[in-house]
């Protein structure tokens, strides 16, 4: 059987949430390793516990906020540690599977690959650094300054053999730079019969009034997404609907979205940090999910439209390019933008005529059955790389 090193950063080894870190493990045919940082970025602690998948722990320092100077640092301490680990391998794999970001793990990868000659997949989950510019006024600024980390990440694309890619788009920017890697876009997918699994597990209960209408954002409430313009058209329809707003998540904007919360008058809830189980409990009781990223967003596909599709959640969202065709298609929502057709007059809408619109859920099992079934996605995907 064929051994694979698995590289990335982020996601948890240990849980049982929807990341691509463990699909991948759970459905390539072959011995795994992970390797992985012992910090959790998600909820900026170190991991607890071993076990589930194997893996191996790399120490990194800690920091408290996504975009700062102590999480480059933890990254670059990573790519020492992660040089160290490879070549004092003694068995060396057949396969090294690295997610990107990081870009230096990626160009440590590619490095060590070339050297000696073992097949290098990058999976392109998020476009670093140019993702980072639209959500970080210092890194518009100092744009030109970033140009070596940008460099770095060409140089991994071009050591690739394969390049998977988390949307079509973030393929073919990585494929423009290696025209000879074989190129796949690989959804992050669905796995119902698991999710429901975890549902079951949960302990979450709630009293939900059958004529409220609840909106939801679940995930990390990190920088990347446009909460204020959320929290406003949330207040732009608080007179005419009945509504309740759920935060299914925390992160470094939790304490600035509680205070406006207040400052708003909103019935809303923030829910911290909870299991992928819990978070799929409390997504399974809403109506409506918000998919809303700041403007000038790089990003065409999140993680999180997989989870509101798993739920049944009629869409909202602000993603051009794959996922607003997706939503038009399929008619699992509706799309908005900060010009023509704003948020609060999108949601005013779909409130007003919800007894209309809440009938478009019952499109999500073709979508799901058509282009987000785990086994459908990974199973010929992974074989292709493996052979």
């Amino acid at each position: 059987m064929k051994k694979v090193l698995i590289v990335s950063l982020f996601g948890d080894p240990l849980s049982n949430n929807n990341s691509r870190l463990n699909n991948v493990y759970d459905y390539i045919d072959a011995e795994c390793l992970i390797i992985t940082a012992d910090f959790d970025h998600g909820r900026k602690q170190y991991r607890a516990g071993k076990g589930g998948r194997k893996a191996m722990y790399l120490h990194v320092p800690s920091y408290k906020q996504n975009l700062s100077c102590k999480r480059i640092y933890s990254h670059l301490c990573v790519g020492y540690r992660l040089y160290h680990y490879l070549h004092v391998l003694i068995e060396k794999p057949d396969i090294i599977y690295c997610a990107m970001p990081t870009s230096s793990a990626a160009f440590i990868c590619g490095k060590f690959c070339k050297k000696y000659n073992i097949r290098f997949v990058i999976d392109v989950v998020d476009l670093w650094p140019d993702s980072l510019i639209p959500v970080n006024k210092w890194f518009k600024m100092f744009r030109c300054i970033l140009y070596p980390w940008k460099f770095l990440t060409i140089t991994a694309y071009r050591y690739a053999n394969v390049i998977l890619g988390e949307s079509i788009r973030y393929v073919t920017v990585a494929s423009q730079y290696n025209k000879d890697a074989m190129a796949y876009p690989i959804y992050l997918g669905i796995d119902l019969k698991k999710n429901c699994e975890l549902k079951e597990k949960s302990q979450i209960k709630l009293e939900k009034d059958p004529l409220e209408i609840w909106i939801c954002y679940g995930g990390s409430l990190g920088n990347s997404y446009d909460f204020e313009t959320l929290l406003e058209a949330v207040k732009g329809i608080s007179e005419n609907c009945h509504y309740k707003l759920l935060f299914v998540g925390g992160g470094e904007t939790q304490d600035y979205i509680e205070k406006r919360i207040k400052e708003l008058g909103l019935n809303a809830l923030i829910t911290g940090e909870v299991s992928y189980g819990d978070y799929l409990k409390y997504l399974s009781y809403c109506d409506i999910g918000i998919n809303i990223f700041k403007k000038d967003t790089l990003v065409v596909h999140s993680y999180k439209f997989n989870d509101y599709v798993a739920s049944g959640l009629f869409v909202l969202n602000n993603l051009e390019g794959e996922t607003a065709k997706i939503i038009e298609d399929y008619q699992i929502g509706l799309n908005f933008d900060y010009y023509e057709n704003p948020l609060v007059e999108v949601l005013r809408d779909v409130c007003t005529h919800w007894d209309y619109y809440k009938n478009f859920r019952q499109n999500h099992s073709r979508l799901i059955d058509e282009k987000l079934e785990k086994e459908k996605i990974y199973k010929p995907i992974l074989t292709a790389i493996l052979n």
